[in-house]
């Protein structure tokens, strides 16, 4: 299988581990637990295609090879070691043999894994948020047909966008994202990575989050949105298409964790008043109990969903009209 040149992180001095980044709450919660990348490689097993019995990429190969396209990219910058979290751990018998469970003869590996490398370096303020630039790899073994040979495609998902400090929230938005990475090999994967950094465009993400702050949603127009999302969740695709209405793939419980969380939330509830498009978009973000396999999915949607919003309000834009009246 063709590599690309796979850099070690303990190997450059541009990459810290901040006390910060220590104390702070998880990413992503969901069924996960997190683990550090030499684990990662030294006690967890990588699954092979079984009609060649050659590896797969290994989660320890993609946090590298993502690692040394940010490094490339972002020339000059610091790094913050790389933060992983995995689930679903998939246990098997590593000897031939059968009768009593022996646990020395079997090992595992980590189904779905997920990580972000925070770039602290090009950070910048919004709301009194400090915002770190950063890239989020997502990897599951369900959406590659390990029963096959190693021709077979390998699917990653890699992001690129900003980590709300104060609350750990992923900000990421369509054009810094690429959900459907399709590869056979490392060198392929680092070129994906590459594209994607290339095409995103950070400058303008910021510019549309302070514009979210300027956009205020009132309490009629808040309680009007939620309870539309709660019409939507129960209407068929065709009834959706009909209204010609926009993805909303948010469930039901992230939307009464952000109902929650406007009432509680100390940075940024409204409790019982206005807030501002801003405010909501950190409020829908704010859920951390998605499974990893969704979660990119979700926080973009999240994103979506606080811009169109916003620019219905400002009669900018009718694509979520329906959301709010």
């Amino acid at each position: 299988m063709e590599q690309s040149n796979i850099v070690t992180l303990t190997d450059t001095d541009s990459v810290v581990q901040s006390d910060q980044q220590l104390q702070r709450n998880p990413f992503i919660l969901g069924n996960t637990v997190e683990v550090d990348l030499q684990s990662l490689q030294d006690q967890y097993l990588v699954p092979v295609f079984s009609r060649d019995n050659v590896e797969t990429i290994s989660h320890y190969e993609f946090i590298n090879t993502v690692f040394d396209a940010v490094q490339t990219h972002f020339e000059g910058q610091q790094f913050n070691t790389p933060v992983i979290r995995c689930s679903h751990e998939m246990k098997l018998r590593t000897k031939v043999g059968s009768g009593k469970f022996n646990p020395d003869d079997c090992g595992s590996y980590m189904q779905r894994m997920m990580f972000v490398i925070e770039i602290p370096s090009i950070q910048r303020t919004i709301n009194g948020n400090t915002l770190y630039l950063q890239v989020v790899g997502v990897r599951t073994y369900s959406e590659t047909n390990l029963l096959g040979n190693s021709a077979q495609k390998q699917c990653f998902r890699i992001a690129c966008g900003f980590v709300n400090l104060c609350c750990t929230n992923t900000l990421v938005r369509s054009d810094g994202c690429n959900l459907n990475i399709k590869v056979t090999n490392t060198a392929d994967l680092y070129n994906s990575a590459m594209e994607l950094f290339s095409r995103y465009e950070y400058d303008q993400h910021l510019k549309e989050m302070q514009q979210l702050t300027e956009v205020m949603i009132d309490v009629p127009t808040l309680a009007q949105f939620l309870g539309r999302c709660k019409m939507y969740q129960q209407m068929s695709n065709s009834q959706r298409n009909t209204l010609g209405l926009p993805d909303f793939i948010l469930p039901e419980a992230q939307i009464n964790a952000m109902i929650r969380d406007y009432y509680t939330d100390e940075n940024f509830g409204g409790f019982g008043h206005e807030i501002s498009a801003y405010q909501l978009f950190q409020l829908l973000t704010n859920y951390k109990n998605n499974y990893i396999d969704v979660a990119l999915e979700r926080s973009i949607n999240c994103y979506d969903t606080a811009l169109g919003l916003s620019r219905a309000i400002k009669h900018e834009d009718d694509s979520w009209q329906w959301f709010i009246s």
